[in-house]
Order: structure tokens, then sequence, then C-alpha cells
């Protein structure tokens, strides 16, 4: 019974770390948009923007990786996996700005965020998640909550930017059922995040190159949102996402990972001056609910936890 309570607490602790590491994510990718404006406000193009975040951040990672002396050398089979997860990584962020040139953001934002449902009925369909009301009342919140919190009355469709959209949210799944292969659960988390920060500047090296944008930031008003940029919303964001997947699994990650546009809304209101209007708010109190019922335990679980402990 000890034994069997203390495998319980470990997996809580592991858990709530894996949920705190989403958050943590969310608060990076979220800061994103606004430091973005704040740096196009400053002349930086967004070719430019790309390389030095991921350049930066990439060095670091590397830096790291070198200095500790980690095994960076994967296995064939890791490999191939961590190709698939940087392309899909890449595909993330160019299919988003493709489907930005034909629909508003927010029908963008409503489309690529369907990832949490195909995730979840992924897992449910092959059997590496149990069917549960509780999950699938989840998703359908956290839908209903994005919606209210981007939906715009003059919103209006275009097929070939929903299909980038939808690439953007396809992109996602490869990107998160990938961290949660088991050949790249063996590999180190430092050396997983490294791969996908150096993948994703060698493809805006060349975009930069093709599009003949700067590489680099001129003046330090530039740099410092450059290595914000860098540091809080590529390095941390990329380690404590590869870390949180591996260990809360991909349907878990990706529900929290909804939150995102409610503290992209924060930060928008708070740095650049963004309006938050009621239905925002409305949206983001559903969102909170959805994680907060996703992440709840179920009855047989808690019935389990009881029995041990008496």
């Amino acid at each position: 019974m000890s034994g069997d309570s203390g495998d319980r607490k470990k997996m809580s602790k592991t858990r709530i770390t894996g949920i705190a590491l989403i958050m943590g994510t969310n608060v990076g990718y979220a800061l994103v948009p606004s430091l973005s404006f704040l740096a196009f406000d400053q002349g930086v193009e967004t070719e430019t923007l790309l390389f030095s975040k991921f350049f930066y951040a990439a060095v670091l990672m590397w830096a790291y990786i070198f200095i500790k002396k980690l095994p960076f050398r994967l296995e064939k089979k890791a490999a191939r996996m961590m190709i698939l997860i940087g392309l899909a990584y890449i595909g993330i962020a160019t299919t988003l700005y493709f489907a930005f040139d034909y629909i508003s953001g927010s029908l963008a934002t409503i489309v690529s965020f369907t990832f949490p449902a195909m995730i979840v009925a992924i897992e449910m369909i092959t059997g590496k998640e149990k069917v549960r009301a509780s999950r699938i009342s989840a998703v359908i919140l956290s839908m209903i909550g994005l919606i209210f919190i981007v939906w715009s009355p003059d919103i209006s469709a275009n097929l070939i930017g929903i299909l980038f959209a939808l690439g953007t949210a396809i992109s996602y799944v490869v990107y998160m059922m990938g961290l949660a292969a088991e050949c790249i659960k063996k590999s180190n988390t430092l050396v997983v995040a490294g791969y996908v920060l150096l993948m994703s500047t060698v493809f805006n090296f060349f975009r930069c190159l093709l599009s003949g944008k700067p590489l680099f930031t001129t003046g330090f008003n530039q740099l410092w949102l450059m290595l914000v940029l860098a540091v809080f919303c590529a390095f941390m964001a990329i380690l404590f996402f590869c870390m949180g997947v591996k260990l809360i699994g991909p349907g878990n990650a990706a529900i929290i990972n909804t939150f995102e546009p409610v503290l992209a809304c924060f930060f928008g209101y708070t740095l650049v001056g963004d309006v938050l209007t009621r239905n925002m708010l409305i949206g983001s109190a559903l969102v909170v609910l959805a994680v907060l019922i996703a992440n709840w335990p179920s009855a047989a679980a808690r019935e389990k936890s009881a029995a041990d402990s008496s």
C-alpha cells in the first residue's frame, strides 16, 4: 500500500511539474505577438526577427550542451523523428503566416487551435488515453472559449487561408506527437530542443537570404527585444514544452496550450494597449475552466487514492 501511495504521489508531482512547464511555455509564446509588434515599431523586418530569435536561442542552447558535454548524437530512429519534429515546428510558423495573407488573424487562430481536439481524438482512437467525458468536455469548452476570445463579426472566410491554418493545426499535431514518441523520450530534452532551434535557424537563414532581408538587427532598441524573444519565447519556451510533453503527454499539453491566447490577450492589453472586451473575459474564463476539467482527477483515481490513504 505504501509503495502504491508513493508511486501515486510521484505521479501527481510529475503531473504538476508537467502542467507548470506547459504553462511556462504558454507565457513565452503568448509574449511573442506583443514583443513582435514592439520590434516592428522599431523597424525590425519579420524575416530578421525570426532568424535573430532562433539564432540567439540556438547559440545559447548549444553552448550549454557543449559546455556540459551532453551526448548529442541521436540513434537512426530518433534522428528521423527529429527531422520530422523540426519540419513540423517550421511548418507551424510558416503556414500560420501564410494564412494571415488570406484570412484574419482571429479566424486563423480559431482554425489552427483545432489541434487539441485532433490530438485527443488520436489518443482515444489509438488507445493511448481512455475515452473520458471530462476530456471531451474540456476540448469543447476550450474551443468555445477560444471563439469568444478571437471572434469578430467582420471575419470573412477564404478556402486557401483556412487550408493554411489547418496546416498549422496538423503541424502542431505532428510536432507534439513526435515529442511524445518513445525514441525521442529516451533522448536528452536539451538536445531535442537544441535540434528544433537549429533547424529553425537554418530555415530562417535561407529565408532571409532569399528575401534580401538583413540577418541581424541594428541598435540597442532592436537588440534587447531580440534577446528577450530569444531567451524567453524561444529558448525557454521550446525547452519547457519538450519537457512538459514528455511528462504529461501530448493530449494534456494540447488542452493546456489553449491557455496561450488568453495570456496573449492579457499581454496585448498590458504591453501594447490592445482592447480587452467582455467576450475576451468570458472566453478566458471558459478556457481556464476547460484546463481545470482536463486536469481534474477522475472519480476512479480519487477512490483509489482514498483507499491507499486509508
